[in-house]
């Protein structure tokens, strides 16, 4: 899948590099705020004005650094960032792509977009940064040498220190061991990369295109950051290790950092990863990897993380203390001369990149002391291209302070409108400013920097190099606020400075209240095809349902296309866009050709002598705000050698995965049986019932009703359950008969196929399936096989092995049982169908028609 960006050309549409010409000016903050935000930021309470202050007596940076989202310690960041005061950021290589989303159908792409999100509300709970390597998560990896070979880890390398000589932090930490291997190869990967950048960061012969933008940087010391996993027994001698008590209470925030690093990890939702908080003592352990040594067990003795480390900075404390001395928790602009005094002796010295993100912290801390509040809001929420754009700032100061704002529109980072004049703010009295502006035709389409080009199977492709690292694109629609201070309260000096608000679009919602989605930059119009997959069992022709969203207005045309063999009914169609998110549903007939074949069904909408061939998907949950993405406009289509039979389906969703859906354009009757009518569904009308990816972990009441669906296969059903994980499963009675699910996979989705039982029905009715099914099969085998079964009943059909390993066979087992057929594989069916793989359809229709046991 190409994802991309739309541009005006004479032909089909292409994918334009970003032109971020001000994303040097970006980066000089970049590290400050690298959280997502589902709407404009709230005012803080006394207590956190006085926490923010207590977190500006110290300066620093620590790097941590492992493979996935949910790797980072939550509990060591937290710690870090809110009692020791030092800037902390996680680096995850990977977006997580390649894992399973437990609360909905994402996967791949959609899935990583999902993850970084996930991990932005995550350091926006810890108060952690965030970056990203352009390491595509192609699935569990055994080993760090697949890894290795997978991802392009020179490349991976030089992200890893472009961070570090970006971020410039005094210690990094790994997660995870360069050494030991009985671990995911990703994470063990991650490490040996991490020690390697150690090294060549402060190297001027490693990289040097990269020293046209910054310098090298030498961080003081590597420390792997070890625990109890890494231990068989559960049992690790601490005797030498380095350790930190972060068992601490924070009175400011009425939390300690167990509660809070539980509140970070619990935004990991779509890995079912909410956990307990932790309170009291809690001990972390360190081995030192690299660099200097510390005294006694103390990782910080490495450097000085206090303001004396910086030239004519040694007032700093004494300066925070007077601010908070004079801070009434009744009235926190008291302190605001003592505040604005120590913004303007910092801002002499905000060359030096640790306090010029201090001076960014006293920003926020003034505004808050002053209680403003803004938002920015555009009375659209999708802007094209030519398109006016009106945004209504409302901002308000409830205190004395004497403040003026002036503010620009800015597009890409080009002024697109601005205020006519300064407006002072009056005590209490909330303001509405409106700035129109027209947005430029050379205005770059938005959608996720990495997904801009085609990945390679390890690898995402980001040319420009101010963009690797980023967790997301920077905020397009944007608010530039001049602030001016002084006067009272407390004798305040003269202060100015300009902050960057992003523009949201703002509804009401009768139950959640007020919602806010960023405001976005799109085409004109966009095609959203029913489905991203239809497959062709026979050779009579199929119904493609499209809805053209138009933000534009005016006649155009959309086209679809396909290679020689397939026709499309009709090829064209004219349309008249109406804009305002307004939708066009089409009709198209689709015919296969009359051998297998797979293709790519292309859609383009010309309008005004430019070609677009973009879709809309939108990920949106509560958790995280509200993501866009515009892959291209197009349809996998398949045309197989595939016999089945019109069959009706009850299948138990899971997960969540897309197999319903793809079984009915077979031809099959699927209807979802809900969890509460696992109780009291009459099974036995289903000639199958299929159990959804994980639906032993996530379905409660299977716990309880489980038994009416082994009692569906004694007296003549087929129930086929798919993969579980082993941990946290509701039930240790999946099957009639004893059947263990463990954490046994095939990752090498090319491994060779052995058939155990090349008689067995499923291999051979009522299609024979031959090594050719297992061609082109995506990510891996399969995953969570059954480890130990009643070998008196289940028989294993298949047999595979990853490189240098011994087989399995667990893969695929069955059992007859009473009158039916009981089912259970680990093959990652929820892959390979959504995928169109030929061979994983023809296999899954056999479990399906399984004949009854006379």
């Amino acid at each position: 899948m190409i994802w991309g960006l739309c541009s005006n050309s004479q032909s089909m549409c292409k994918i334009r590099p970003f032109r971020f010409f001000w994303i040097v000016l970006f980066l000089a903050f970049y590290f400050i705020n690298t959280s997502a935000q589902k709407a404009p930021d709230k005012n803080w309470s006394s207590s956190r004005i006085v926490h923010e202050l207590e977190k500006m007596k110290h300066v620093g940076r620590i790097l941590y650094i492992a493979a996935h989202p949910d790797d980072e310690n939550t509990q060591l960041i937290s710690y870090l960032v809110n009692v020791k005061g030092i800037e902390t950021a996680y680096m995850s290589l990977t977006r997580g792509d390649g894992g399973q989303d437990l609360i909905g159908p994402e996967v791949r792409e959609e899935l990583g977009v999902m993850r970084t999100e996930e991990l932005l509300m995550a350091r926006s709970v810890d108060g952690g940064e965030q970056f990203f390597s352009r390491a595509n998560d192609f699935g569990f990896s055994k080993t760090a040498k697949e890894t290795m070979h997978i991802w392009d880890s020179t490349e991976v390398l030089s992200d890893i220190v472009w961070v570090i000589r970006k971020f410039k932090p005094d210690i990094i930490i790994t997660r995870f061991s360069p050494t030991y291997t009985k671990t995911h190869g990703h994470h063990t990967a991650s490490a040996i990369l991490a020690q390697k950048a150690f090294t060549a960061a402060a190297d001027p012969r490693q990289f040097p295109e990269q020293l046209k933008y910054i310098q090298p940087w030498q961080a003081m010391s590597l420390f792997w950051n070890t625990s109890t996993f890494f231990f068989q027994d559960g049992k690790m001698d601490t005797a030498g290790l380095y350790y930190i008590n972060i068992g601490t209470y924070m009175p400011l925030l009425g939390k300690g950092v167990g509660e809070i690093a539980a509140e970070s990890r619990s935004m990991h939702k779509s890995q079912g990863f909410g956990v307990s908080a932790r309170r009291g003592n809690n001990m972390e352990y360190f081995v030192q990897l690299a660099g200097k040594k510390p005294d006694g067990r103390d990782i910080f003795s490495v450097t000085n993380f206090n303001w004396n480390r910086i030239n004519k900075c040694d007032s700093v404390p004494a300066m925070i203390e007077d601010s908070e001395a004079k801070l009434d928790v009744l009235n926190p602009s008291a302190a605001m001369g003592s505040l604005g005094r120590l913004y303007n002796f910092l801002y002499q010295y905000s060359g030096n990149y640790l306090v010029a993100a201090k001076v960014k912290q006293l920003q926020e801390i003034l505004l808050e002391c002053a209680g403003v509040y803004a938002e920015a809001i555009s009375i659209k929420q999708y802007l094209t291209l030519k398109d006016s754009i009106t945004v209504n700032l409302g901002i308000i100061c409830p205190t004395d302070t004497r403040i003026s704002v002036d503010a620009s529109l800015l597009i890409d980072n080009i002024e697109a409108g601005k205020m006519s004049n300064p407006v002072s703010l009056t005590q209490n009295e909330n303001k509405n400013i409106t700035i129109r502006g027209l947005v430029s035709e050379n205005t770059t389409i938005t959608g996720p920097y990495w997904l801009e080009n085609e990945p390679t199977v390890g690898m995402y492709i980001v040319g420009d190099q101010w963009m690797r690292g980023l967790p997301e694109n920077p905020h397009q629609v944007i608010l530039h606020i001049k602030y001016t201070l002084d006067g009272l309260p407390s004798n305040l000096p003269l202060v100015t400075f300009e902050k960057d608000i992003p523009v949201f679009y703002k509804n009401t919602d009768p139950v959640k209240g007020e919602v806010y989605s960023l405001t976005r930059i799109v085409p004109p119009a966009v095609a959203n095809p029913e489905t991203k997959l239809m497959v062709f069992a026979g050779k009579e022709a199929q119904k493609l349902a499209i809805k053209v969203k138009s933000f534009g207005k005016g006649k155009a045309t959309i086209k679809l296309s396909a290679p020689a063999g397939w026709v499309i009914t009709p090829a064209s169609l004219d349309i008249d866009l109406k804009g305002n998110s307004s939708e066009i549903p089409l009709d198209f007939s689709v015919t296969p050709p009359a051998n297998a074949q797979i293709a790519t069904l292309l859609i383009v909408i010309e309008k005004d002598g430019n070609t677009y061939n973009r879709s809309l998907e939108d990920i949106n949950y509560d958790h995280i705000p509200e993501q866009m993405l515009l892959p291209k406009s197009r349809v996998k289509v398949v045309k197989m050698d595939i016999k089945t039979s019109h069959k009706l389906i009850g299948y138990i969703n899971g997960a969540g995965d897309d197999i319903p859906q793809l079984l009915s354009e077979l031809g099959y009757k699927v209807e979802i049986i809900t969890p509460s009518q696992l109780g009291t569904a009459n099974l036995i009308k289903y000639d199958a019932i299929i159990a959804g990816v994980r639906a032993y972990n996530t379905v409660e009441r299977l716990k309880y009703d489980n038994h009416r669906l082994m009692e569906y296969v004694k007296n003549g059903g087929n129930y086929i359950v798919q993969y579980n994980n082993n941990f946290r499963l509701v039930t240790d009675s999946i099957g009639p008969y004893y059947l263990h699910p463990a954490n046994v996979r095939t990752t090498e989705e090319d491994s060779k196929i052995t058939f155990l039982n090349k008689n067995n029905t499923a291999l051979n009715k009522p299609n024979k399936i031959t090594d050719a099914d297992f061609d082109g099969w995506v990510q891996e085998r399969g995953l969570y096989y059954p480890d130990k079964w009643d070998t008196t009943h289940y028989v294993p059909l298949l047999e595979m092995h990853d490189t240098g390993e011994p087989p399995v066979d667990g893969a695929l087992v069955v059992t007859k049982h009473g009158k039916g057929n009981f089912v259970y594989t680990g093959l990652s069916f929820f892959r390979e169908l959504p995928a169109g793989v030929p061979g994983a359809y023809r296999l899954f229709v056999n479990l399906i028609e399984l004949p009854k046991n006379e």
